[in-house]
């Protein structure tokens, strides 16, 4: 007679381990629900609403997956965030550093600017990162140049509430993956579900058929990150990746729509032909941005603490850093603005200045020599034309004669910065070709977030049940793009492999 275990009791049932790609919105939502799920926690901080499983909803009295072991790997050189990174300088002088003890610091979001919470599931998420002090509301000064609906930036700033995190946007990646996290190395402390392997890429997985695993290959030196020039690149040592690189992995969730690119892009996983062909099929064009984070010695006089812009064909948002809860109480900050392109400003920067050479097919990273002396200055200066002449921006206040220069300037290509409208096609006449991409510059209101296809068998992620592969985020969610999107496609894919797990962990355990 077959004995069932508890549910509970890890040391009867086999472990699962879950790899995922990327530390971004959708990869540490994605794992901090996974963590969530997991009945071998010890009593720590969950950051987290309980899953909503299938197996929750029929049995509120389930305690989750015996023994369920998390790594996830993130490429970024800054640490993880993704779209929702955070950029500090030091600044003493007129020198600039990347770390130093000095009191003085720039700082800036220079990806996403802040969140929405329109649905009912993810506002429910996000009231549990307010109450936790992980986000809050972003009360600032808020106006708009021009009245097209259709370029308004998220809403903002007839659409409120804004959400950002408390100490810059990627504080919330960061505290939901907090007490886990560590460079490249092994480490053996059973004791953690979650573990994090920062500027780590994953190049290569092999899937051994005998065992049902997943083995990922990788580098953790500079090879991993995007902007090392490639001949550095090629001179990585590919490796296996993971806590115990002898087991393998029974899932892998991948969160950056560039996993699935061909093996010339510098994110690319190696994905097998077959899901790739599941990813292109839901896979819509994407939208270009650039960003670029500029610094003033003094504070500019505008009354405003963002702004949305209409009118521009370079310039389509500018937001004060300093005004965001908590960014100028902790250090002594500069005036520091980050200013986003325009979609049509990026696919044309882009199709002057490639991702990848025509002739030898390889991957060409940005430089700071040509972020600093193309998009930065032309963002800059795109901002400072709109403030010069504009009245609107001023109020009964004359419009000054000039605007000071700034002190830093610094930019970034977001080559996926977010998909483009579900209703865009192939057939769509603001659709651009580039290196095999396809970029879209058509707009739509971005704002309230909705799904825009309700029918129940449309996932907000893909998944291979038999390869046990998922591909999240925001490139393959049913919802208007952007943060909140990205956040419910991570969410919704870790609920979904939980439970699938759960299946598997009643199977072992019914064996014994």
């Amino acid at each position: 007679m077959k004995n069932k275990c508890a549910i509970d009791s890890p040391s009867n049932c086999n472990c699962f381990r879950i790899a995922v790609i990327g530390g971004g919105v959708t990869g540490a939502n994605v794992a901090s629900v996974l963590r969530s799920a997991s009945s071998t926690l010890n009593n720590g901080a969950n950051n987290h609403l309980e899953p909503v499983t299938k197996k929750r909803k029929c049995d509120p009295n389930w305690c989750g997956i015996a023994n369920i072991h998390i790594d996830l790997f993130d490429q970024g050189r800054s640490g993880v965030g993704g779209r929702s990174s955070h950029r500090i300088r030091s600044f003493k002088g007129s020198s600039f550093s990347t770390f130093s003890d000095e009191k003085i610091h720039l700082r800036w979001d220079h990806g996403c600017q802040f969140f929405r919470a329109d649905t009912k599931k993810f506002r429910e998420v996000v009231s549990n990162w307010v109450e936790n002090g992980i986000a809050a509301e972003w009360k600032g000064r808020f106006t708009a140049i021009g009245d097209d609906p259709d370029k308004d930036f998220f809403g903002l700033p007839s659409r409120p509430p804004f959400f950002v995190g408390t100490n810059g946007m990627n504080s919330i990646p960061k505290l939901l993956l907090s007490k886990s996290t560590f460079s490249g190395e092994k480490k053996n402390d059973s004791s953690h579900v979650l573990k994090v392997f920062e500027g780590t890429r994953v190049s290569r997985m092999e899937r051994n058929e005998k065992n049902q695993k997943w083995y990922l290959f990788g580098s953790s030196d500079e090879g991993a990150f995007h902007d090392t020039p490639e001949y550095l690149a090629k001179k990585s040592n590919e490796v296996p990746l993971g806590e115990d690189i002898k087991i393998g992995y029974d899932a892998v969730i991948m969160t950056d729509i560039s996993s699935s690119f061909g093996k010339w892009h510098r994110a690319s996983c190696g994905v097998p032909e077959s899901f790739v062909k599941l990813v292109r099929e839901k896979l819509n064009a994407r939208i270009p941005l650039f960003s670029a984070m500029i610094a003033f010695e003094d504070t500019l006089s505008v009354p405003y603490d963002a702004i949305s812009f209409h009118e521009s064909d370079v310039l389509w948002f500018a937001g004060r850093c300093n005004s965001k809860p908590n960014i100028s109480q902790i250090v002594q900050i500069k005036d520091c603005w980050t200013l986003i392109s325009t979609p049509e400003y990026a696919v044309k920067k882009i199709e002057e200045t490639p991702m990848q050479d025509s002739k030898t097919g390889e991957f060409i990273p940005q430089s700071e020599e040509y972020l600093t002396t193309v998009p930065g200055p032309d963002l800059e200066s795109a901002f400072r034309n709109m403030l010069l002449t504009n009245q609107s921006v001023w109020g009964d206040d004359d419009i000054p004669k000039s605007i000071p220069e700034p002190i830093f300037i610094d930019a970034q290509r977001w080559g996926s910065a977010m998909p483009c409208h579900r209703h865009l096609d192939s057939h769509s006449e603001t659709l651009n070709v580039i290196s095999g991409v396809r970029y879209d510059t058509g707009r739509s209101p971005l704002a309230p977030t909705t799904c825009i296809f309700e029918e129940e068998y449309m996932r907000n992620f893909i998944v291979d049940e038999n390869l046990m592969l998922f591909q999240a985020g925001d490139m393959m969610s049913n919802y208007t793009p952007g943060y909140e999107s990205a956040a419910i496609s991570g969410i919704e894919a870790a609920e979904y492999l939980i439970d699938l797990l759960h299946e598997k962990q009643e199977g072992f355990c019914t064996e014994k």
